[in-house]
């Protein structure tokens, strides 16, 4: 038996061992907001290997907890990376009407403190906890906001205070929770993020569904150790406690047997922003339809297989991490805005249900309908592969003038270095002008979303102000600061309108006095001339419009206000 198998099943024989029926979950009730942290205070008071503490406030002034299991290396990062650990990050309760993660890792923090053989998962990791990270929508608790989910009885609801989904919010920051969560995470900077969800759509054999970061993604050294050591050990671990586990997956038609591709994690979720610097995320996805207490168990049994890998591996993990980060700091370009390769496909084995359509008794139209007297064993075309739609070139540092404050405090809480300028100067950079793009029609978490957004850039010399900020690459935040700063990135923060305001002209002219200033341009320059005769003869409906006509003239003449569609962030290249 190959060493690494040795010591997984090892692991697991420890925990079958000892008393397992202390550590299974029974029931369909979950802890309320109050009951988890007085039971996390209970632990932190009894055991001297734990410590409760605040990391921040929801957006209705709670505080947001944070538990560390530490077993004698101190409860800082800078004492637990001395001691040689790395870190395990779980966050719970960021959809609170999905509370799998928050009971199972309070069975998990009081089985690691009371076992003397599971507490030697520490030896080689700390393990941080989020008890409720969205507090207010544990609090706003009810029993009907998740119609497709069995059970628990009571569980809290998907937006927080402000009505946002957490899991969106990772690159924009509107919430407080994510405000904090970006300090904490930068203070920390967890090798594994685990996140604990519920999965909803189709009908299966599965108890879980596991969501990894994007294997093309992330910096080779850390996919490498991600699909190679973390998830088959992960599987290894749950088949061998009897809890089927799949990948987490969309459908391509509208059954599995239509074929499944891997979920696309873009910055604005968790697990697509923690990709951004170099963390492997884990995304557990308990299915919808199954009891409570076996979803939590699944759960559970998924955390303590995530520290018996970390555990038997903690010196490759750390290797990975670091050459990820040396990559990332040290890399000419990057790729974003990924698509999926509908060329690149694999096989995967599926425990699944027929899927049989009949006549709905309440539309009178078809409708499918799983059927558990017929499983079914089968291979499906499985897509996982994501190329990306977009390169960009790496340059030496953006320039964010100084006004801009609500994009620098977002740099600052990730952890970016940033230098201040200290006097007035100028530099030669490149600028984007904005060409075209789309908005979304409707608000989607207080924002309207641009997208497909279309740039030309100019080389052009600037006035630097003191106090701008320059934002220097070559550090393992790189990837991170060009998906939240370049223009075109979809998640980045033009898409998330921080900088609207240079999208609307301010200054316009009068119709009849500007026509003779337009008639003075045409005669005073022939390629102007030119192009507007061009403009004219190709679009009728241009040549149509005088208003249009004029406009097209008045925005290449000098009274045109310079800053109209000028990405204010500057790409530094000397």
């Amino acid at each position: 038996m190959h060493p690494f198998n040795r010591a997984l099943a090892f692991a697991a024989l420890l925990i079958t061992c000892s008393a397992q029926a202390q550590w299974t979950f029974e029931g369909d009730t979950s802890a309320t907001w109050q009951q988890a942290i007085a039971r996390y205070q209970r632990m932190d008071s009894l055991y001297t290997g734990a410590q409760l503490t605040v990391i921040g406030r929801d957006d209705d002034g709670h505080p947001i907890h944070l538990f560390i299991l530490s077993d004698g290396s101190g409860f800082t990062p800078d004492s637990i990376r001395a001691s040689g650990k790395n870190i395990l990050w779980v966050t719970n309760g960021i959809h609170p009407g999905e509370p799998d993660g928050i009971d199972a890792s309070l069975m998990l923090a009081q089985a690691l403190l009371d076992s003397d053989q599971l507490m030697g998962l520490l030896a080689n990791t700390a393990v941080c906890i989020v008890p409720v990270y969205n507090v207010s929508g544990a609090i706003n608790r009810g029993g009907h906001s998740r119609v497709n989910q069995d059970g628990p009885v009571e569980y809290g609801f998907r937006g927080n205070a402000k009505n946002l989904d957490l899991n969106r919010d990772f690159m924009k920051m509107d919430s407080r929770n994510m405000q904090a969560m970006a300090r904490a995470l930068a203070k920390w900077d967890p090798d594994i993020y685990f996140e604990t969800h519920v999965s909803d759509g189709a009908d299966h054999r599965y108890i879980m569904a596991l969501m990894a970061t994007q294997k093309n993604k992330l910096a080779p050294p850390l996919a490498a150790f991600m699909s190679g050591t973390l998830i088959p050990g992960q599987y290894q671990w749950m088949e061998g406690k009897g809890s089927a586990m799949c990948p987490y997956f969309e459908l391509l038609g509208t059954t599995p047997a239509e074929g499944l591709y891997g979920f696309y994690d873009s910055p604005r979720y968790s697990s697509g922003y923690n990709a951004l610097f170099d963390r492997i995320s884990i995304i557990s996805e308990s299915h919808v339809l199954k009891p409570y207490a076996d979803r939590v168990n699944a759960t559970f049994q998924l955390l303590l297989g995530t520290l018996a890998v970390m555990d038997t591996h903690p010196k490759e993990l750390r290797q990975a991490r670091d050459q990820a980060r040396r990559y990332t700091s040290t890399a000419k370009e990057f790729g974003m805005n990924w698509t999926l390769d509908r060329t690149a496909v694999d096989s995967l084995r599926w425990k699944g249900y027929v899927a049989r359509t009949e006549k709905s008794t309440v539309t009178g139209l078809p409708r499918i309908r799983y059927d558990h007297k017929a499983p079914e064993d089968i291979t499906l075309a499985w897509f996982d592969t994501y190329r990306p739609s977009l390169h960009v070139i790496k340059p030496k540092a953006y320039l964010v003038a100084k006004q801009w404050e609500g994009v620098i405090q977002r740099l600052e809480w990730s952890g970016v270095p940033l230098t201040v300028v200290a006097r007035d100067g100028k530099r030669m950079v490149e600028q984007d002008s904005i060409v075209d793009f789309t908005t979304v029609p409707m608000a989607y978490e207080g924002h309207y979303l641009h997208g497909r957004i279309n740039t030309v850039r100019t080389v052009k010399q600037v006035p630097v102000h003191a106090g701008d900020v320059l934002v220097p690459m070559g550090h393992a935040t790189d990837r991170y600061v060009m998906e939240a700063l370049e223009c075109r990135a979809e998640d980045g923060f033009f898409a998330w309108n921080f900088f609207d305001g240079v999208l609307q002209q301010k200054e316009w002219f009068n119709d009849y006095v500007f026509e003779d200033i337009a008639a003075g341009m045409l005669q005073r320059d022939p390629v102007l001339k030119a192009a507007f005769e061009q403009k004219r003869a190709e679009d009728p409906a241009f040549a149509a419009s005088a208003w249009d006509q004029l406009t097209w003239l008045y925005r290449r003449s000098p009274w045109m206000e310079p800053g109209y569609r000028k990405y204010p962030v500057l790409r530094v290249m000397d």
